[in-house]
């Protein structure tokens, strides 16, 4: 019986210096913080508008720069009248902050069951907020086929500006 109440005792004894060990925890309260940023707002000035083209026997490419109105057509395609790049405001974007602008590689202009690939471009990537509204440009390259089906080609592409 005396061997069981040692084990007992020492049984007892360990469990007691297990519990001490929380007797030297320590609690801290911690803080917790949020900014909230105004929501980035965009809007479509402009759509993109390569214009009136007319097609030949020979493909050929309608490029709209981002920088001008001014359309460079190559061999193969024929440039008639104006045509009019992409515009967007971009407001709302807190000071100091970088906003991203993602505008797809591609997209199809359709007319029935013809199409035309576009090849975008914005004229810039991302900015950094100064409070006030930002305007950028979408311009791209139209890849024309050779005696590509006349009609009205359409299509549309998503546009998006957040905070990066």
């Amino acid at each position: 019986m005396l061997n069981k109440t040692k084990f007992a005792l020492v049984g007892v004894v360990a469990a007691a210096a297990m519990a001490s060990t929380g007797a030297q925890a320590a609690t801290q309260t911690a803080s917790a913080e949020v900014d909230i940023v105004a929501a980035v707002q965009l809007a479509q000035n402009d759509g993109l508008d390569f214009g009136v083209v007319a097609s030949s026997g020979t493909a050929g490419t309608v490029v709209l720069p981002t920088a001008s109105n001014t359309r460079v057509c190559s061999a193969g395609v024929t440039c008639v009248g104006t045509a009019l790049r992409g515009r967007f405001t971009v407001s709302g974007a807190t000071t100091g902050y970088v906003v991203a602008i993602n505008v797809p590689a591609t997209t199809t202009l359709a007319s029935g069951g013809n199409n035309m690939v576009l090849t975008l471009a914005p004229s810039m990537t991302s900015f950094t907020s100064a409070g006030a509204p930002q305007i950028f440009f979408v311009g791209g390259s139209l890849a024309v086929g050779a005696n590509q089906a006349a009609g009205t080609y359409t299509g549309s592409y998503n546009v998006s500006a957040d905070y990066q």
